[in-house]
């Protein structure tokens, strides 16, 4: 077996090295785009141009992930995040009806299992973050568990749906994850999820420098339609796609334009951000609707499919 050397210096077997099936349609046929993405030549679809292992993945979602390299700090951010959680779950009983249960992958503080314990909904849900887990349990009292969801033990049938709140986008692996929440769920079971969505005009228009475009932690990029045909692929029916709004802080933009922005709009950005009292910035806030950002609904059928995806072996 030959083998070679990764970019971080692990060595890596030949297998590894050979291109993969599209997740979406199958095919082993890609371009690349953007010089950090690749293109699906069958369907569309496009990913990052990288592979990064668990160890990587654990280790980009620690407590500075969520203080500074990608969030400015979300933990200050706590009341525009509740925001998006009333909405979030406005849009998403309009489709479903009442939820009795739900279980959230990548549950960071635990501000969307608090507000379904709110409404009644029990709740828990998961996340590789030490720190976002431990404030989950004991400073807001959620059923928050540490550690890897594909390695976690769920009864079929407990929970009547999954969530994602832009997670999916952060999957090495998505197909694994939708197939045993596809086998999870019971007949009928919802799931939901938000993500970036690459077909939209928005970043067609902005091209290489859209804001969602960012390796490592960005590796999965989704349009509506790319989604919608890889759900149907592992057994779902689709029952609605949208574009939600998304409730943002002054304090959360100047610092996503600090990390993420390009050109002229960073230098008064950064002034804004160094002349506003942090206070001010939390306080001020907006409702942002780009159409870039979409909210998917699926359900799993009552009598389910087969899912076809690649890699069903390995859960069957």
């Amino acid at each position: 077996m030959c083998n070679g050397m990764s970019e971080h210096g692990k060595l890596i077997s030949s297998e590894a090295l050979l291109p993969r099936s599209c997740i979406v349609c199958g095919e082993v046929r890609w371009a690349a785009l953007y010089s950090v993405l690749q293109q699906c030549q069958g369907c569309g679809f496009i990913r990052a141009d990288m592979d990064v292992d668990d160890q990587e993945i654990t280790s980009l979602y620690q407590e500075e992930y969520f203080r500074g390299r990608e969030y400015g700090d979300y933990l200050g951010d706590r009341e525009a995040h509740w925001k998006n959680c009333v909405r979030r779950f406005e849009e998403i009983t309009k489709i479903a009806g009442e939820l009795r249960s739900f279980f959230e992958i990548g549950c960071a503080y635990g501000f969307w299992l608090q507000y379904l314990t709110r409404r009644g909904v029990q709740s828990a849900g998961i996340d590789i973050c030490t720190e976002a887990v431990n404030y989950a349990v004991r400073i807001l009292g959620q059923r928050a568990l540490l550690g890897d969801f594909l390695s976690f033990e769920l009864r079929p049938g407990q929970y009547q749906a999954f969530g994602m709140w832009d997670t999916i986008e952060h999957l090495a692996h998505p197909a694994l994850f939708m197939q045993k929440i596809f086998q999870s769920l019971p007949p009928g079971g919802w799931f939901f999820a938000t993500t970036g969505d690459i077909g939209s005009h928005v970043a067609k228009r902005q091209g290489h420098a859209w804001r969602m475009i960012h390796p490592p932690t960005h590796l999965q990029y989704f349009s509506g339609e790319t989604l919608r045909r890889f759900l149907q692929r592992q057994g779902f029916d689709v029952v609605a796609i949208q574009p939600i709004a998304v409730y943002r802080s002054l304090h959360g933009v100047l610092n996503g334009i600090r990390l993420f922005g390009r050109g002229v709009v960073r230098p008064p950005a950064w002034l804004a951000r160094t002349l506003l009292p942090v206070a001010v910035q939390r306080r001020l806030g907006f409702w942002l609707d780009l159409k870039d950002i979409i909210l998917i609904s699926a359900r799993k059928p009552m009598r389910a499919p087969i899912p076809c995806g690649p890699g069903t072996e390995l859960l069957s």
